[in-house]
């Protein structure tokens, strides 16, 4: 049983539009909360991003705000807040693609959270294969490592990719092969 107290959110459309905050808050003594964020992008990549922060409880909400400004948040138990972390990063991972490396720090956050609570079976890529979007601040060297790692690992014809036109020149680059049956 976990020694604080813990709330979680997620942001409301992580499932349609393919990515959202999770948030999980520990509460401290005298007032203190300790917060995991996780940028969950369950189309492809697991934990695209995460950070951990400390705020006090008086200010969780401005800080709850700022988070899922742009998303809107919606609450979930803490333990499936955890069980869609892990099962991202396993996805991602059976991909060939790694968490962001502040992974293993914001997560032990999560550590006294029981996921099997959570009896939610959540679906991840869309329409049964995974698409990778490039983001915004996505490096060039970033999208030709998962674009490669995902054509290596799944076959031409078995992934989505969602590309700024300056990129094309990376698919084009792409050795050829049969999808795998």
């Amino acid at each position: 049983m976990a020694k604080h107290s813990y709330e979680a959110w997620c942001g409301k459309k992580v499932f349609e539009g393919g990515m959202g905050n999770v948030a999980v808050c520990r509460q401290k003594e005298f007032g203190e909360t300790m917060a995991a964020v996780f940028l969950v992008d369950v189309y492809c990549l697991g934990v695209k991003n995460c950070f951990l922060c400390r705020f006090m409880r008086s200010e969780k909400r401005e800080m709850l705000d700022k988070i899922f400004a742009i998303e809107g948040r919606t609450e979930m138990s803490p333990a499936c807040a955890k069980k869609l972390v892990l099962d991202a990063v396993a996805y991602a991972r059976s991909l060939g693609l790694e968490p962001h490396p502040d992974y293993a720090r914001a997560a032990r956050l999560l550590n006294p959270i029981d996921a099997t609570q959570c009896q939610t079976v959540f679906t991840f890529g869309d329409d049964g294969k995974p698409f990778y979007i490039q983001g915004p601040h996505d490096s060039r060297a970033f999208v030709r490592h998962v674009v490669a790692t995902l054509h290596r690992r799944l076959g031409e014809g078995n992934c989505h990719y969602m590309l700024t036109a300056d990129m094309g020149d990376i698919l084009e680059a792409l050795p050829r092969r049969a999808p795998r049956p």
